[in-house]
């Protein structure tokens, strides 16, 4: 043997130790059946163990892999090797600049990953992909299906936290103590929120549950609790609104006790001042005291009433108002109405005191001629 050949023997031996089929490289007590140890050179600063995976085709096109693979399926080799889960790197571009994979397969087949089996995926700027193996948009892109939540963010298990999907209607939605599987299912015990929005309709909604779940179990929501829409309306109750706020069911304004008053949209405790206030009304306005086939009722038959009832007919008692309150457009009209009979008195009683003077003048020219 000359010098040479020993001295390369005499390196190996020094460099590669081999223990119970475990190798070792820098080290003599290998843990693994490839193990390597480095030490820090002072001297140019670097540090580390390194293994290095090159594919040797330099000027192979783009798309060439390097990488690690993994098995554990304890089949040797052949047509039945199950290489499952892996590490790759891919080359993009020149001078080796690519995008490294993580990779597996889910399949209970013979084939072993490709990168179609890239679950995230880091790009040569350094975007990250998460199911999307060649991220573009974001630092972070995350892509998944329909079905399931993309992101939850949660303290631990069956604890409350915050989900992000876009479920099958395609419209994207931020949940609270929610997570999406075919259906809004709790995170933790207690009620969900979500806030979804539509790209379809430009629809913004809010919405919370009817009732309080246990962990997997499916959420059922109020139907339409506050929608915004893409002309800048509110909706509340209805998923359609026609005005800057529009409200389909009872609305309270006043303290937290306030109770909605039963069959009307809004109820005030408190006062209102505005500087106008119309009211519509359905019903016919009276001018129907004018026509011709109104009975207008005589001047002692409303005596009596009076006398009897302490009050107007047609107008509500005190008593009732103090216990129903005012019906403010019903009330103008039936004061319109009284207002209008009043009129049609007045030019009744002119027309007789017309008659009376009439009357009065000619008897005093009787008196006079004689």
């Amino acid at each position: 043997m000359n010098k040479s050949t020993f001295l390369l023997a005499g390196i190996l031996a020094a460099s590669v130790s081999t223990v119970a089929q475990n190798v070792g490289i820098g080290t003599p007590a290998p843990e693994s059946k490839l193990h390597v140890v480095d030490t820090i050179d002072v001297a140019d600063g670097s540090s580390g163990a390194f293994v290095n995976v090159h594919n040797a085709t330099l000027f192979a096109p783009t798309g060439t892999l390097s990488g690690i693979r993994f098995r554990l399926d304890g089949v040797n080799a052949g047509a039945n090797a199950r290489y499952k889960g892996g590490i790759y790197f891919e080359k993009t571009g020149s001078f080796g600049v690519g995008k490294l994979h993580f990779l597996t397969n889910n399949l209970g087949n013979n084939n072993s990953i490709t990168t179609a089996d890239a679950r995230m995926t880091i790009a040569s700027d350094g975007r990250v992909g998460i199911g999307n193996s060649s991220p573009s948009l974001s630092q972070l892109e995350i892509n998944g299906p329909s079905n399931s939540s993309l992101l939850t963010v949660r303290n631990g298990e069956d604890q409350p936290g915050i989900s992000q999907s876009v479920p099958l209607n395609f419209s994207p939605t931020l949940s609270f103590n929610l997570y999406y599987a075919n259906a809004y299912r709790y995170l933790s015990t207690g009620y969900g929120a979500n806030i979804q929005y539509s790209p379809t309709t430009g629809v913004l909604s809010f919405s919370s549950s009817q009732t309080k779940g246990n962990p997997g179990e499916t959420s059922f929501f109020n139907a339409a609790s506050l929608m915004l829409d893409s002309n800048g309306n509110v909706g509340v109750g209805t998923s359609a609104p026609k005005a800057k706020l529009h409200v389909t069911t009872g609305m309270v304004i006043g303290t937290t006790s306030t109770t909605p008053a039963t069959g009307y949209i809004l109820s005030v405790n408190g006062k209102i001042i505005s500087e106008e206030v119309r009211v519509q009304l359905d019903a016919n306005w009276p001018d129907y005291v004018f026509d011709n086939t109104y009975k207008l009722k005589s001047l002692k038959e409303v005596e009596q009433y009076i006398a009897a009832n302490k009050h107007l007919p047609g107008i509500p008692s005190a008593r009732q108002v103090e216990k129903e309150g005012l019906h403010l457009g019903d009330m103008q009209k039936r004061i319109m109405e009284k207002v209008e009979e009043l009129t049609l008195y007045i030019i009744q009683l002119s027309k007789e005191n017309q008659q009376m003077k009439q009357e009065i003048e000619t008897l005093r020219k009787i008196v006079e001629s004689k």
